[in-house]
């Protein structure tokens, strides 16, 4: 899988992992929990248990290539993978693996068909190839993420990476792709500029004394009377992230209270009017809200601000540069499926797609969004 589609596909899954509909938890009734009744998505789970299907199961045959039970394995467990290191659930992606798997599928035949093309083509890729393209890719980070940082968060190796890039090099000579040069660059960050716009900001951390629905009065004013002696300390000149390790009962006490950098709008107000109001480093009174007392730091305050074109120009040319590749390569897949012969088998037959997939198993870039700090949790 060439890595603009593994990114892709992780990232097209996770947005619909986000926006999939809460579950309200439920807890069953008699008639739900008879065990001698089970669902549909049960019962193919007990039959999944009971008869796995072998790896070397072939699913798809694409002419004399063939795509097996496990090449869809694979290809299900890196994307497990990336979901899971981007705080996805197990829970979660199983629930969406039956509408993904006829997708992944329909990307693996592609796999074969492309490939090969650029056998047919003898199309190959040389090592300074590759760096260069890595190279490229790397510009395109944010700042403070260093390759390794990405590929360890999304569970590639750098090998694994190597290799995809080599794959994303030969389609680029096979559909005879150009960069785009200065001029293109620059007029698309001119004529989207509005989407390198990053709003005012704080960068707070605080300690959060948790305050549970069922508190009588006293359990509350003991946990106040616990906020007003930890700012009591911190007035004296305890250290605020061994305070928040030892006292918060927030998640971001594991980074000393950080909840890094926010836009006004992410979290609750009562919060929210504290942090943005507080100077650099100044530390705020007890804060209530729904969740408990808080003590709130202001680390920073960051103005409104556009991000410079030198800091995102490798980001627009590698869109751009997929965007020609999206372009070429559907035409190309098209003819491709055209005059190859692609069959199902049995066991592939219940994977195979019902339409044509958005995706259809071509690189391509996530529309454009605005770039900006990563939402906070709370």
């Amino acid at each position: 899988m060439n890595i603009t589609k593994r990114i892709i596909c992780a990232s097209l899954f996770l947005m619909a992992f986000c926006l999939m509909p809460a579950m309200a938890k439920k807890a069953p009734n008699d008639k739900e929990s008879d065990s001698s009744k089970t669902t549909p998505a049960a019962q193919e789970k007990k039959s999944e248990t009971t008869a796995p299907v072998s790896a070397d199961t072939v699913l798809v045959k694409v002419d004399d290539k063939t795509v097996t039970q496990g090449d869809l394995d694979s290809e299900i467990n890196q994307i497990r993978l990336m979901m899971k290191n981007r705080g996805g659930s197990a829970q979660q992606f199983d629930a969406m693996l039956k509408n993904i798997k006829p997708q992944i599928l329909a990307g693996l035949v592609v796999r074969k068909l492309i490939a090969s093309e650029c056998a047919r083509e003898k199309i190959t890729v040389t090592p300074k190839e590759i760096a260069r393209e890595v190279t490229s890719f790397e510009a395109t980070l944010p700042k403070k993420i260093s390759l390794d940082d990405f590929l360890k968060q999304n569970g590639i190796t750098r090998k694994n990476f190597e290799r995809d890039v080599g794959e994303q090099v030969k389609i680029e000579k096979l559909l005879k792709i150009t960069p785009s040069i200065d001029k293109e660059i620059k007029a698309y960050y001119d004529e989207n500029k509005k989407n390198y716009e990053i709003p005012e900001t704080v960068n707070a951390r605080h300690i959060l004394i948790a305050v549970d629905a069922a508190d009588d009065k006293g359990k509350k004013k003991a946990k106040m009377k616990k906020a007003k002696d930890l700012l009591k300390q911190l007035d004296k000149g305890e250290d605020f992230a061994k305070l928040a390790k030892e006292n918060s009962d927030c998640p971001s006490k594991a980074k000393g209270g950080s909840l890094g950098e926010f836009p006004r709008g992410n979290m609750v107000p009562a919060f929210e009017k504290a942090a943005f109001s507080l100077k650099s480093n100044e530390v705020s009174k007890v804060v209530k809200t729904e969740f408990g007392y808080h003590i709130i730091q202001n680390i920073g305050h960051n103005p409104p601000r556009t991000i410079a074109y030198d800091d995102v120009k490798g980001q627009i040319a590698f869109r751009l540069k997929s965007r020609k590749v999206q372009k070429k390569l559907e035409s190309l897949v098209d003819k491709l499926k055209a005059k190859a012969k692609i069959e199902y088998t049995k066991e592939g037959e219940a994977f195979k797609p019902l339409a044509r997939s958005p995706m259809g198993g071509f690189p391509m870039m996530p529309a454009d969004g605005k770039k900006g700090p990563a939402k906070s949790d709370k």
